[in-house]
Parts: structure tokens; C-alpha cells; sequence
């Protein structure tokens, strides 16, 4: 089956890294935005404190089919870092 995702991915013109990227910062930056705190900026280390839990503990253990490298997990946290970020500048009205 993913297989056969990736290639309909692939023939749209993007990566899976691309992709996989983009999901990570897609979902920040709406968690950061929307979920509402007395500060902004708690969320924020939040999301980055579990994402790098996620990329780097759970996801390095688990996830084997690719096998996930130290770079495929740093790309991926830091797509929740950006979209964290951008996600707490909406909250905070810088944009």
C-alpha cells in the first residue's frame, strides 16, 4: 500500500520527505495557533519538547519500515519546530 502511495506522491512532483516535512508543520502550526493558553509561548515548547520526543525517541525505536535515520528525524522535528513557530506567531498577532 505505500507503496503505491509514493508513487502517486512522487508522480505529483514531490518527495515523501516533502511531504512527511510539510505534515509535521502543518500540524504545529495549527496546534500552536489553536490551542489556547495563558501563554503563547508554553505551547510552543511544548510542541517542540514532544516533537523531539516523538522524532527522536519514539519514532528512531519504532519506526522501521523505512528504517528512519538520525537526518530523516531531525528533518521531520524540524518541521515541528517551524510550524510551531509560525503557528505561535499568529497566536501572538505578529502576523
Amino acid at each position: 500500500m505505500w507503496t503505491k502511495i509514493t508513487a502517486v506522491i512522487s508522480s505529483l512532483g514531490q518527495s515523501i520527505q516533502f511531504c512527511a516535512w510539510f505534515a509535521h508543520f502543518g500540524v504545529a502550526s495549527i496546534i500552536a495557533e489553536h490551542v489556547y493558553t495563558r501563554d503563547p509561548l508554553w505551547t510552543l515548547m511544548v510542541i517542540v519538547a514532544l516533537g523531539a520526543a516523538k522524532e527522536f525517541l519514539y519514532d528512531a525505536l519504532y519506526e522501521a519500515n523505512p528504517p528512519q535515520t538520525f537526518w530523516d528525524n531531525l528533518e521531520d522535528f524540524s518541521g515541528w519546530c517551524a510550524g510551531g513557530l509560525v503557528g505561535f506567531g499568529f497566536a501572538v498577532g505578529w502576523w
